[in-house]
């Protein structure tokens, strides 16, 4: 495997003892300064383990607020369980193994990109993933999105290979059947992965993934509803929700509370919400923000992008401002959130290098992964003064929340210009010899060589 050769030992090393530390952390064999109030959720995903293994969804609990899929994330460290460790501890080894897939899947990205360069890896990504893990904190294993994560990144970058009864036509026929049926899978597990539906290539593959993501969602919810009642029970829960403390559209309230706005932090539905003057007002234009954010993107795919553009890289450029758009409009911006744009993040970084596909989101993804580095100080360490919206909690969650404004914004604009206007730069790449189609860079992108082009 290209993890144990000399090239990733630094990277692996690295990877391995951030995440042993995390480990240590979320175990409780090293001290955390604020483990418990990290620990909490791991701790209601044990409760609902147990409703669910009792015959139904937990709908009766406000806080259950995840689509149907979920249940699998919180069944299977209950299945590790049996072993003699527990649920909480079953629990942090599962989504240290969905880290490792992340890992892995990087390295492996790393390594086609180089093939089809003819240069050194490039590990920018790969390392992208391990510093920002780390920086996160343990909050990595002591949520499920990172476990999510790993399931939307294996939606972009999974292969089947040719094989002797397997030809090249179909292994990349099933390679978008596989991307799809994870992307669906991830979908409704919770629910953000499915914005990377947007970055499909174009037809025919585009609409055998996008088939076989709606197979995959529409089954496997099916028989989960069959099989335990209350599975779109979230969908009411959902609705109830107001505007977190952390969200991008709290922080103008939490400002303007310093002098003297009538508004106060109250708990509900498993998190800390803003109540006051205006706050439900801006909660339910949040959903409509998200849809007019959503409808531009889609809008732009369908009548201002060209087929002929479509890049791998571009796909992870889609995804990420997609993503993006989501994060900063919703009413809900947990510090886990920051792993969901650090698995795309990492994506866009690994294009990033010199005479590779390229990547228009060097910039955008670059401010994310600097937010992650302050997110232990604001969380948990500064969270009091945060719910209390005292001036340095605030005024870090306010930073934050601007850098991600303007990283979506300047993804936005990246997308829009390079891909909609003509340019020497985009023309087709001369067709490799093998493939089933060319790959293309997008505008200010170095040109694939002729005769190296994969598809990752």
């Amino acid at each position: 495997m290209p993890v144990f050769t000399r090239r990733y030992r630094r990277a692996t090393c690295w990877w391995a003892g951030t995440r042993l530390l995390l480990l240590l952390w979320s175990l409780q064999a090293l001290p955390y300064f604020s483990r418990g109030s990290v620990l909490g959720d791991v701790v209601i995903y044990k409760g609902w383990a147990s409703t669910l293994t009792a015959g139904s969804f937990p709908s009766g609990d406000s806080q259950w607020q995840y689509p149907p899929g979920a249940a699998f994330v919180m069944l299977i460290p209950k299945l590790l369980a049996k072993t003699g460790i527990g649920y909480v501890n079953s629990f942090f080894f599962f989504a240290l193994a969905a880290d490792a897939v992340v890992f892995l899947l990087l390295i492996g990205q790393a390594e086609r990109i180089a093939a089809e360069s003819r240069r050194l890896p490039h590990q920018a990504g790969v390392w992208a993933w391990v510093i920002g893990g780390v920086a996160l904190g343990p909050i990595m294993f002591m949520r499920y999105d990172v476990i999510v994560t790993a399931v939307a990144v294996a939606g972009l970058l999974a292969v089947v290979r040719t094989n002797g009864k397997r030809s090249a036509e179909r292994a990349e026929r099933r390679t978008w059947e596989l991307r799809g049926a994870l992307l669906g899978l991830g979908a409704i597990v919770k629910v953000w992965p499915a914005v990377l539906l947007l970055g499909l290539p174009p037809k025919p593959r585009g609409r055998r993934a996008l088939a076989s993501a709606v197979a995959c969602a529409v089954v496997v919810s099916g028989l989960l509803a069959a099989a335990l009642p209350g599975a779109m029970s979230f969908l009411g829960h959902q609705g109830d929700r107001g505007i977190e403390i952390e969200a991008v559209l709290a922080s103008p309230f939490m400002i303007a509370s310093w002098f003297g706005y009538p508004v106060h932090t109250v708990h509900k539905d498993g998190n800390f919400q803003l109540a006051g003057h205006g706050t439900g007002l801006v909660g339910s234009a949040a959903i409509f923000l998200t849809l007019v954010g959503f409808a531009v993107v889609l809008w732009w795919r369908v009548r201002r992008f060209r087929p002929e553009r479509w890049t791998p890289g571009l796909m992870y450029d889609i995804g990420f401002t997609t993503l993006l758009i989501m994060v900063v409009t919703s009413r809900v911006l947990s510090p886990q959130y920051l792993i969901w744009l650090m698995g795309l993040a990492a994506l866009c970084l690994a294009e990033d290098g010199p005479g590779r596909r390229g990547t228009l989101m060097g910039v955008p993804a670059r401010m994310v992964m600097g937010c992650t580095l302050v997110s232990q100080i604001e969380f948990p360490l500064l969270f009091a003064q945060v719910m209390y919206h005292g001036f340095w909690g605030t005024a870090l969650v306010a930073a934050r929340n601007l850098v991600l404004l303007a990283a979506t914004l300047i993804a936005l604009r990246k997308l829009w210009t390079a891909t909609t206007v003509e340019s020497e730069e985009t023309a087709p790449a001369p067709e490799a010899p093998g493939d089933d189609h060319p790959v293309l860079a997008p505008a200010g992108a170095p040109r694939p060589q002729s005769g190296s082009v994969q598809e990752a």
